[in-house]
C-alpha cells in the first residue's frame, strides 16, 4: 500500500467525465460490508489521484463556486450537506438543494454529503443521488448545535442527530456506512472530527474503514474545538491536530484526507508532509480564496484550461502569484458573478452576495447591522462601510446592480482600507494569535 500512497502525489489530471462514470463499474462487482482497499485506490486514481479538495459547506458549495475553485487548482468537490430525511421524500427540498441533476462535466468529479442518523433513510437519499454523483459520503463531522438536535423539526422531524454527534454511538455510525455500502453502486465515503485521544480515533476510523468506506476525510479537530470556545478557552483550543491524522493515513489502506488548520497554500503542503494523506480539503479558506492552491497547480501545471489549452491556464496561474491584494479580490469576484449567472443557484436565497462578501472580506470587514443602522438614521458611514452597504442594497438576483456595484468599490478601494482575512475573522488579536497557532502547530 506505501506505493499507492505515493501514487497519488505524482499529479495527474482529471480524468474525462466518461472516465469517471465506467469507474463506477468497479463497485458493481462487490457485495458485502466491506470492499478490497484495492479497489478503493482505483476508484481514486479515475478520480485523477485529486490532491486539493473544497469541502462540503451549508448552502456554500454550490455549482458556481464549485466550478470557481475547479478553475484554480481544485480536483475534487463536495456538494453542500443535504439532509437526509428531506431528500428522501420531499421533491422540493430535491430540487431546491441538490444542484447537480443536469450533467456538467467542468463539475466532476463530485461527491455529495448526506446527514441523518437512520440507515434506511439515509440509503433512499443515496439511492437517488448516486446516479448524479462519483461518491456518497456520510456526515459525521458537523460539531453544530444544528447536527445536535439533528435539524429542523420542520424538515427533519424523525432525526434525532447527525455529524459529530453521532461519533458517541460508533455502532451507529458503522451500520450507516455498511447499510450503504452494501446496497449502493457508487462508493461509500466519510467525513469525521477527532475523538478525545488518538488510540480512540484511529480505531473509529479502522471501523469506518471495515464498515465499507472508500476514503475517509478527518477534520483535526474535537467536537469541541470550536471557534466559539477560543475567547474562553485560548485560541491554543483550536490548533487541529495533524499529527493523529498521520496517525490514521498510516494505519489506513484507503485514501485519507486531511481537513483543518488550512489558511494558505503553504499550509496545505505542510499538512500533506505530516500527515502524508492523499489530499487535503479547505473550507472557510477557499471561501476567500478560491484561488487558494493556484501557485501550486501553476508550477506542477496540472489543470487543463476550460479553452483546453494547459499552458494558457498556467500562464493565467503564474501571473495570479504576484497580483495586488485587490485587482485579485475584484477579478475573483467578477469570475464568481459570472458563474453564478450560468449556473444560478436554486435556493430561495441564492448565497451570491455571501462569496462576493467573503472574497472581497479585507475590503468590507464591518458589521452589516450597523451599517444599516448608521445609514437608516443618516450618521455619516466610514468609507468602509459605504462600501459594504454599496454591494448590500443590491437585490440578490440583479447582476447588473452588482456589476455595477463591484465598478463602484473597485473604483475607491484603497490598500490602506484592507483589514484582516476572513479566516481570521473570529480570532481575538488575530496577527499575535496567528503566531501562536503556527508555533503550536510547528509550521514555523
Amino acid at each position: 500500500m506505501a506505493c499507492r500512497r505515493e501514487l497519488h502525489r505524482r499529479g495527474s489530471r482529471r480524468k474525462p467525465l466518461a472516465a469517471l462514470t465506467m469507474a463506477g463499474g468497479l463497485w458493481r462487482c462487490f457485495t458485502g460490508a466491506s470492499r478490497p482497499s484495492q479497489t478503493a485506490w482505483e476508484w481514486w486514481e479515475s478520480l485523477g489521484n485529486p490532491k486539493w479538495v473544497c469541502s462540503p459547506m451549508i448552502d456554500q458549495s454550490e455549482r458556481a463556486f464549485r466550478i470557481l475553485c475547479r478553475r484554480h487548482g481544485v480536483h475534487l468537490c463536495y456538494t453542500p450537506m443535504l439532509h437526509a430525511e428531506p431528500f428522501a421524500s420531499d421533491e422540493t427540498y430535491r430540487t431546491t438543494y441538490f444542484d447537480a441533476w443536469k450533467v456538467e462535466e467542468l463539475d466532476r468529479p463530485l461527491i455529495a454529503q448526506l446527514g441523518g442518523d437512520h440507515p434506511q433513510t439515509v440509503l433512499r437519499a443515496a439511492k437517488i443521488l448516486e446516479p448524479h454523483v462519483e461518491a456518497v459520503d456520510l456526515n459525521f463531522g458537523c460539531p453544530t448545535e444544528d447536527a445536535r438536535k439533528g435539524g429542523h423539526a420542520s424538515h427533519s422531524p424523525r432525526c434525532r442527530r447527525y455529524g459529530a454527534w453521532l461519533l458517541d454511538d460508533v455502532p451507529q455510525v458503522t451500520r450507516l456506512v455498511r447499510t450503504l455500502a452494501r446496497n449502493l453502486q457508487v462508493p461509500v465515503t466519510a467525513k469525521i472530527r477527532l475523538l478525545e485521544n488518538r488510540r480512540r480515533s484511529v480505531d473509529l476510523a479502522l471501523a469506518i474503514q471495515e464498515s465499507g468506506a472508500s476514503a475517509l476525510t478527518v477534520h483535526g479537530r474535537t467536537r469541541q474545538q470550536r471557534p466559539k470556545y477560543a475567547e474562553k478557552h485560548g485560541i491554543e483550543c483550536l490548533a487541529p491536530d495533524w499529527e493523529t491524522i498521520g496517525a490514521i493515513a498510516q494505519t489506513l489502506s484507503i485514501p485519507v484526507i486531511a481537513n483543518g488548520g488550512i489558511e494558505t497554500r503553504q499550509d496545505a503542503e505542510r499538512c500533506l508532509a505530516v500527515t502524508h494523506a492523499a489530499a487535503v480539503m479547505s473550507a472557510e479558506a477557499l471561501l476567500e480564496q478560491p484561488d487558494l492552491f493556484v501557485e501550486t497547480e501553476a508550477l506542477a501545471g496540472r489543470v487543463d484550461g476550460s479553452d483546453g489549452s494547459t499552458d494558457a491556464r498556467v500562464r493565467r496561474m503564474e501571473e495570479s502569484v504576484e497580483e495586488l491584494p485587490i485587482p485579485r479580490m475584484f477579478r475573483l469576484a467578477r469570475e464568481f458573478l459570472e458563474l453564478a449567472q450560468r449556473y444560478p443557484s436554486p435556493l430561495k436565497y441564492p448565497p451570491t452576495k455571501s462569496h462576493l462578501f467573503k472574497i472581497l472580506h479585507r475590503l468590507i470587514d464591518v458589521d452589516q447591522a450597523m451599517c444599516r443602522r448608521k445609514a437608516a438614521s443618516g450618521q455619516q458611514l466610514t468609507l468602509k462601510e459605504e462600501l459594504k452597504l454599496k454591494l448590500m442594497c443590491c437585490p440578490v438576483t440583479d447582476f447588473d446592480a452588482i456589476h455595477q456595484a463591484l465598478d463602484y468599490l473597485e473604483a475607491h478601494a484603497d490598500e490602506q482600507l484592507l483589514g484582516d482575512t476572513w479566516y481570521r475573522r473570529w480570532r481575538p488579536n488575530s496577527d499575535v494569535m496567528q503566531s501562536r497557532v503556527r508555533r503550536i502547530m510547528g509550521c514555523w
